[in-house]
C-alpha cells in the first residue's frame, strides 16, 4: 500500500476483495454512509474500527493506525505510544483469558473426579456368606454390593449328617422376614444359588438393606416322600471394600483371643507334634508338613498340591495368617495378610489376595478346631 490516506487504503482494501460499501458496511456492523465517509475522507474510523478492520483485510494495524493519525498531524512518538498501550492492553486481555481457561478446565477436573469419586468410593464391597448356626447347615458363599447390581452366590450348600442322593427332590429358598411373616425371594431346585436384586419375586432395589433379615431354608423329600427341611439365618462379613484410596495399607488388629504359648504347646503335643528342638515342635505327613515355633507364638505349615506350593504362617499373638503361594516355577503368585477372627485381608502384596478359604480350612481341620474346643 503506497496510498498514505486512510480513505484510500480503506478503499483499495475493499475494491481488491470485490466488496462494495453495503457488504463491507454489513461485516463492521456499521452503515454503508459511514464507509462512505471514510473513503472520502469526511470522517475518520476510530481505533476499534481500525483493529477489526486490520482483522477483516488481514493487513498491518500499525500501518492502519498509523495512516488515521497522519490525517491529524499527531506527533510519531505519541503514536508509538498510542500503538505500545494498545499492544499492552490486548496482551493483558489475552493473559487473563488464558488464566480464566486454565482455572475453568482445572475446575473442571475437580469437579468431574469428586462426581467419579462420590459415586464409587466405597461403592463396592464383597462379604463372605455363612450361617449363624452351623450345627446343620453349612455354605460357602459370596455377596458382591455395587452401585448398580447386588449378587448374591452360595456354591456350596451341605446338610450335616445327610449325604444328599441324586433321588431326593431339593428346594432351597431365600426369605425375608416381614412381621414375622415369611416372604421367599428366591428359590433354587440345586444346592446352589446365584441372583441378583433384578431377579428377586418381589421388587428389591437394594439386597443390601436385607443381610439382616435374610434367611436360608432347605427343604429335601426322598425317594419315600419323606420331607427334611433345615433352615438358618444367613451370615454376612465384609471381605473387601473399596473404602481405601490405598488398599495395600496395613492394619493389623491384636484381639483378645490369643492362646496362652503353654496351652498351644500342650495341645499340639497331645495332637501328634513332636518337640524337634528345645523351642519348636513338628508334625509332618504326606499331605502337610507342619512347624510351631514357640518363642514367636507361630505355626508354619506348607503342603503342594495341584503343582502349587503353599505357604501358611498363623501368627496366635495377632490372630493373623500370613499366605504365600508359588507355582511350579517358584513364582510368588499371592502373597497377603488375613485377619482370621475379624475376616478382613490387612495387607495384600501379590495377587488377587481372596484366596484364602484353602488356607482357613487347612488351620480349622489341622489345628484351631481342637486349639479352641476348651479355650
Amino acid at each position: 500500500m503506497n496510498e498514505k490516506n486512510i480513505g484510500n487504503i480503506i478503499s483499495k482494501l475493499r475494491e481488491e476483495k470485490g466488496l462494495t460499501q453495503k457488504e463491507l458496511a454489513d461485516k463492521l456492523n456499521i452503515s454503508d454512509k459511514t464507509i462512505s465517509k471514510w473513503e472520502t475522507n469526511a470522517n475518520l474510523p476510530n481505533i476499534d474500527m481500525i483493529f477489526k478492520i486490520s482483522r477483516l483485510f488481514k493487513v498491518s494495524f500499525q500501518n492502519l493506525l498509523k495512516a488515521r493519525l497522519e490525517e491529524e498531524k499527531i506527533d510519531e512518538k505519541l503514536i508509538k505510544d498510542i500503538m505500545n498501550e494498545f499492544s499492552e492492553t490486548n496482551n493483558r486481555k489475552i493473559k487473563i483469558i488464558k488464566i480464566g481457561f486454565v482455572i475453568a478446565l482445572i475446575l473442571s477436573l475437580i469437579l468431574i473426579i469428586t462426581i467419579i469419586f462420590s459415586r464409587s468410593y466405597n461403592r463396592f464391597k464383597v462379604y463372605g456368606v455363612n450361617v449363624e448356626n452351623k450345627e446343620t447347615i453349612a455354605i460357602d458363599g459370596i455377596y458382591v454390593e455395587t452401585r448398580i447390581k447386588d449378587l448374591l452366590n452360595i456354591n456350596k450348600i451341605q446338610i450335616k449328617g445327610r449325604d444328599i442322593k441324586t433321588t431326593d427332590t431339593i428346594s432351597v429358598d431365600i426369605y425375608i422376614l416381614d412381621h414375622d411373616e415369611k416372604k421367599v425371594i428366591y428359590t433354587s431346585s440345586d444346592l446352589s444359588i446365584s441372583f441378583s436384586n433384578y431377579q428377586t419375586y418381589i421388587k428389591i432395589d437394594d439386597l443390601t438393606e436385607y443381610l439382616d433379615n435374610l434367611y436360608i431354608k432347605v427343604t429335601i423329600i426322598d425317594s419315600k416322600n419323606k420331607i427334611s427341611e433345615y433352615e438358618d439365618k444367613l451370615d454376612f462379613w465384609i471381605d473387601f471394600s473399596n473404602n481405601k484410596i490405598y488398599n495395600k495399607e496395613t492394619k493389623i488388629n491384636f484381639t483378645n483371643q490369643s492362646l496362652d504359648k503353654d496351652y498351644i504347646k500342650e495341645k499340639l503335643l497331645d495332637n501328634g507334634f513332636k518337640e524337634t528342638s528345645k523351642n519348636i515342635l513338628s508334625k509332618n505327613n504326606k499331605k502337610i508338613s507342619m512347624l510351631y515355633y514357640y518363642d514367636a507364638n507361630k505355626l508354619s505349615y506348607q503342603f503342594e498340591k495341584d503343582n502349587f506350593y503353599y505357604r501358611y504362617v498363623y501368627n496366635f499373638n495377632r490372630n493373623c495368617l500370613e499366605v504365600s503361594i508359588f507355582d511350579k516355577n517358584n513364582v510368588e503368585i499371592e502373597n497377603y495378610l488375613y485377619d482370621v477372627f475379624n475376616k478382613e485381608v490387612l495387607e495384600c502384596n501379590a495377587g488377587s489376595c481372596n484366596n484364602y478359604s484353602e488356607a482357613i480350612k487347612t488351620l480349622n481341620d489341622n489345628i484351631l478346631n481342637y486349639l479352641y474346643e476348651n479355650a
